[in-house]
């Protein structure tokens, strides 16, 4: 099996399939039980138990966390312990999505490999690869952006003798006041944090890892196409053929689309129903109550929450914008060296490949740049709002 540091780099052997962008996905979502493992079923049983009890509790001990707070901490300790409370109540949403759909992630693997053997050319193969290099970056940079804020609340609470969010953690918060409670708690309560931001980075970032290996075969196809006519070495029979791996090709990238569409179709939706409150909370918790300290964590914090997003966005625009350009590249064939067989394909293939790849967040509005844009204006509305009505500075005094 390749390394991680090998899919990174772009090291080992050259026959890479575009199924491994995957493997960080599937590592990650067996790590915290989401997807089952491979190890005896009775220990498997019992530590997707434990990880589940840990992410179904996730909004309890959150918003209880938060609400404790507001009753023995200031205003901005609040503020941060919310901001992480709205994050928490989309978490369990979002990994009980994936938890049904897992078996129809792993399903387009092999779908993704008869794709992957229809090129031969090592300029494909190239390309294949370098798409799964970046996709293992991008899950890389996910995980250090997400841990980064991890680390930065935690060391901050540390320093002044606070806990990172204030959970509410059952037994141990009935222990009486002691440094025992508070190390018990601290420990516990960061443990159980960073395994929910592995949990929440894994969730945030396959819609973006899936539509990119999507978008790889989507143009190695227009390319292919491009091609069609154009040889004056290949026979019609071996245009005909082309012609038709192209048109099943196309139809396999179809059913692909469609699953992993109505997957990310539910994720992204919980994620951008609590997107624009978030932004607000931020903004207003760093330009009116926040000190030096918690203005860094903040913005530290912020970080994660627009990738939670943006990227995903940025893939489906992009998937959208080039889904226009197959149908663009087979109007532009050789089609008049071509015999009446291929025309007639080229006349259905056509038609078909002017259904855009669009991706929609339950048919209520379209997953794109657009729509993200759309959504942090909002958020900048609502601050804007609540800060000239001056409840802000109301708050602070």
């Amino acid at each position: 099996m390749r390394k991680i540091g090998d899919l990174c780099y772009g090291r080992g052997k050259n026959n890479v399939y575009i199924k491994e962008s995957f493997r960080l996905l599937f590592f990650s979502w067996s790590l915290t039980g989401i997807a089952p493992t491979k190890t005896p079923r009775l220990f498997n049983t019992i530590f997707m138990i434990i990880c589940w009890c840990g992410i179904l509790m996730c909004p309890y001990c959150f918003i209880a966390g938060a609400v404790n707070s507001m009753k023995t901490s200031v205003i901005t300790v609040t503020l941060v312990n919310l901001q992480a409370a709205l994050n928490g109540i989309a978490l369990p949403l979002k990994a009980i999505t994936i938890a049904v759909n897992v078996k129809r992630l792993r399903s387009i693997d092999n779908i993704f490999k008869e794709l992957d053997n229809s090129y031969t050319d090592p300029v494909h193969h190239e390309l294949i690869k370098k798409s799964v290099m970046r996709c293992t970056r991008l899950f890389v940079v996910f995980l250090t952006v997400y841990w980064l804020y991890g680390i930065t609340s935690c060391t901050a609470a540390l320093f002044s003798h606070k806990y990172p969010h204030s959970m509410q953690i059952p037994f141990i918060d009935w222990l009486p006041d002691s440094d025992v409670k508070y190390w018990l708690h601290y420990i516990l309560e960061a443990s159980y944090f960073f395994f929910l931001l592995l949990v929440n980075l894994t969730n945030d970032v396959f819609p973006a890892i899936y539509i990119k290996a999507i978008r790889t075969h989507l143009y190695l196809l227009t390319e292919r196409v491009s091609t069609i006519g154009k040889k004056s070495e290949t026979t019609a029979e071996q245009n005909y053929d082309t012609l038709v791996e192209c048109i099943i090709s196309h139809q396999k990238l179809l059913r692909i689309s469609d699953t992993v569409g109505d997957v990310i179709s539910k994720s992204i939706f919980f994620q951008l129903a609590v997107y624009s409150t978030i932004l607000c909370i931020c903004m207003l918790n760093m330009l009116i109550f926040a000190d030096t300290t918690y203005i860094l964590v903040t913005l530290v914090y912020l970080i994660p929450v627009l990738s939670q997003t943006i990227p995903s966005c940025y893939q489906a625009s992009m998937l959208e914008a080039e889904s226009t350009k197959l149908s663009v590249a087979i109007f532009h064939t050789n089609w008049w060296n071509l015999d009446k067989r291929c025309h007639k394909l080229l006349i259905y293939f056509i038609q078909r490949s002017q259904q855009e790849m669009v991706f929609t967040a339950v048919k209520l509005f379209q997953i794109s740049l657009k729509t993200n844009l759309t959504i942090a204006k909002f958020s900048f509305t609502l601050y804007t709002f609540i800060n000239k009505m001056g409840i802000g500075e109301t708050w602070k005094n």
